[in-house]
């Protein structure tokens, strides 16, 4: 514990009040920082200040992190900062033109932020960007159980790619703005040092639990309607073939935290992946760990482990140093239980 006389050490994070920013707050409060959420309007910040209840956590309203200088004036009045996490991301599944809603305003964000950072935040001495497993491996491979990767892989998907539909899209620009955002601190050697978080798909429990619903209009934040999806399923109903390396939104907070103060992370590209998540697995764990589900959900083999592939993730998991990491079945129990609201 910290003296009065010694404050704790402050970050700023953008895209706070998602699913993983959402647990990246809570981790950094829970080992004693002081946060600074930007958050899109003052009505969502009061509203995550009122979630938390946490004398450490403060909020700054920037509407539009896509703009030049949007957030010039959070680094300006917060010259205790030493830490920016770079969480936002634009993630709206529903847009039509995708490389201007999608990949461009991506790309802008992180542009933006380092330009401001660089030029107001001189006091900032790392940056840590939420990424994806999916700037290491395309699509064939990010949505399987058996391909071949490691935490040195750059994906081979093309700028071009990104134009099919807004998941692609949504590739293309983790890629793209990852890739700006390397360049970004070569090119103009700055104060800072980079280090990105690319998780596998995120699975697990939201942080606070009244905030989601089963019902349909419910609010289900990014991928937590896969889990939600196989609890509406019938005995009848297929099971889709879904299958993917994943990990759990609270080991992925844990990771952004644990590299704020890891001299061998800097300028490093760390890949996040604990398991293999496959929709006959993740039916079989609900059967199996809620007797109302047994004789609902559909029958469907599992696939057995034997079949699936470990990614070589050797220097990632060395910088990380986690001691364990949380289960498929941690996740998809965790999660499940929030939405039956057991």
């Amino acid at each position: 514990m910290s003296s009065s006389s010694e404050p704790s050490e402050t970050v700023i994070i953008t895209g706070g009040t998602g699913y993983i920013g959402q647990h990246i707050i809570a981790e950094l409060l829970h080992q004693g920082y002081k946060v600074i959420a930007i958050v899109r309007s003052q009505p969502r910040g009061m509203e995550l200040i009122k979630q938390f209840h946490h004398p450490n956590l403060q909020i700054e309203a920037v509407d539009q992190l896509d703009k030049p200088n949007s957030i010039d004036f959070v680094l300006r009045q917060h010259q205790e900062a030493t830490t920016f996490i770079a969480g936002a991301a634009v993630t709206d599944f529903t847009a039509k033109e995708v490389e201007k809603e999608i990949i461009q305003k991506t790309n802008a964000i992180v542009e933006n932020t380092l330009e401001s950072i660089k030029h107001h935040g001189k006091q900032i001495k790392r940056v840590i960007l939420t990424s994806s497993s999916g700037t290491h491996i395309g699509p064939e491979k990010v949505f399987s159980y058996d391909a071949q990767y490691g935490d040195d892989d750059w994906s081979p998907l093309p700028y071009e790619a990104g134009f099919a539909n807004a998941q692609m899209a949504y590739m293309v620009a983790k890629k793209t703005s990852e890739e700006l955002a390397w360049k970004f601190v070569k090119d103009h050697k700055t104060n800072f040092d980079l280090v990105s978080i690319n998780p596998g798909m995120t699975l697990g429990p939201v942080q606070f639990a009244n905030e989601i619903s089963l019902d349909n209009g419910g609010y289900l934040p990014t991928t937590t309607n896969i889990i939600a999806n196989l609890l509406k399923l019938k005995k009848d109903d297929e099971v889709a073939p879904l299958a993917a390396g994943a990990v759990d939104v609270r080991d992925v907070a844990k990771a952004h935290v644990s590299v704020i103060k890891t001299p061998k992370a800097s300028g490093q590209r760390i890949l996040v992946e604990a398991y293999k998540f496959t929709n006959a697995n993740a039916v079989n764990i609900l059967k199996s760990h809620f007797p109302q589900l047994k004789d609902k959900l559909p029958d469907v083999e599992p696939i057995s482990e034997s079949k699936f592939v470990e990614p070589n993730l050797k220097r990632s998991k060395e910088i990380l140093a986690f001691d364990k990491y949380y289960t498929l079945t941690d996740s998809v129990v965790g999660l499940a239980k929030q939405l039956l609201k057991e």
